[in-house]
């Protein structure tokens, strides 16, 4: 089976020796790049999420400082509004539109006759597109208020590592006109919840949380009375829902024409270098082929997403294909010599094991473990 191995000469059993190793190398080196890419783009998305629901910290990870009132209201004690939110659906997820669309109860529970928390609250980076009061009352000076809200809410999806990505969605609340140092919302945090009918297609709800945190303002927002410098903080209610991938059966669904590419790429190595040539040309369009397709299903950031680089692996695999073929063929018809040639394809065969190693520890890399 291998006896044409005993034909060759010293030096082309050394240029063999050294093409392996550069196949080796070249695959290490790319495989050590990816892994620390997407396992950098994982550790950066954790934290944003951790960052997010944590009410010490801002999205960039620095402590939010409780701002001081204006002059007049230093001593001013505020309001506390035990707040909550239960989701009963998540009616649309447009991850290439960077939307969302929550179905979800607000209840509101506070004693300062002054104020109507329900009447007054919107959801930050949302459009409420209906609100509708279920409930109010007051029953010895507490006073309750239950809402029925749908808000549209615009969310920055991290597609860097689709189709292995993970989301954080948040509803967030804000008082529209008090600040925090008027009113403060608390976390009904026992009564927070999210229905067992919710689902969000390609995603499973690993965590949910509440949180309460102070948001400054970077803006005086014109207000002549106040200093320059000034930034109105209010307080802040978040309810998150945290997304996760719950299996790999999108990924191989988005690869699997690619995957099929490649096969039949490398079944080319069974046949002669002229044979091998059509199929590999073959591939080639069905690897770029894919790559459009699932191009057209993240948004435009920018950024490579992990589809970006295993497609580019298969394409950059299927190039390396058609090039040691010609280079094999030129062996085969022009040298004519069938021995250097059929040597030359077992020393690229490695390829395969390179490639397989790359489409299992990229992917793992930056797959969240749950």
């Amino acid at each position: 089976m291998f006896s044409h191995w005993t034909k060759l000469t010293l030096k082309q059993k050394v240029f063999l020796a050294a093409w392996g190793l550069a196949l080796v190398t070249v695959g290490a080196v790319t495989e050590s790049l990816l892994v620390n890419k997407e396992e950098t783009n994982l550790r950066i998305s954790n934290l944003k999420h951790r960052d997010r629901i944590d009410p010490n910290a801002t999205e960039s990870g620095r402590t939010e400082p409780e701002r001081t009132p204006p002059a007049g209201h230093e001593n001013d004690v505020p309001v506390e509004v035990k707040t909550g939110v239960y989701v009963d659906r998540v009616a649309s997820l447009s991850v290439r539109d960077s939307v969302w669309t929550a179905d979800f109860y607000i209840w509101f529970n506070w004693t300062d006759e002054r104020i109507r928390p329900g009447d007054s609250f919107h959801v930050v980076h949302g459009e409420i597109l209906s609100r509708n009061k279920l409930a109010e009352r007051t029953n010895g000076g507490q006073r309750y208020a239950l809402y029925r809200v749908v808000a549209r809410i615009t969310k920055p999806f991290d597609t860097s590592r689709f189709p292995r990505d993970d989301h954080l969605l948040t509803v967030t609340i804000e008082d529209s006109g008090l600040q925090s140092y008027q009113m403060r919302y608390v976390a009904d945090a026992a009564n927070c919840g999210i229905s067992s009918r919710v689902t969000v297609a390609g995603y499973s709800i690993w965590r949910t949380s509440s949180v309460v945190k102070p948001h400054s303002y970077r803006t005086s927002r014109g207000d002549p009375d106040l200093p320059s410098d000034y930034r109105a903080t209010f307080s802040q209610f978040i309810y998150a829902m945290w997304l996760v991938r719950p299996n790999w059966g999108l990924y191989f669904r988005m690869f699997l024409t690619l995957f099929a590419a490649l096969l039949i790429a490398m079944i080319g190595y069974f046949t002669s270098p002229t044979h091998r040539m059509g199929l590999a040309i073959g591939s080639f369009f069905g690897a770029v082929a894919n790559t459009y397709i699932t191009s057209t299903i993240v948004p435009e950031t920018g950024i490579a997403t992990l589809a970006d680089v295993i497609n580019g692996i298969g394409v950059a695999t299927i190039t390396a294909v058609l090039f040691q073929t010609i280079i094999s063929q030129y062996l085969h018809d022009k040298r004519k010599d069938e021995a250097f040639s059929r040597a030359f394809d077992d020393v690229t065969m490695v390829l395969i094991v390179v490639l397989v190693w790359l489409n299992v520890s990229v992917p793992m890399a930056a797959s969240l473990q749950t």
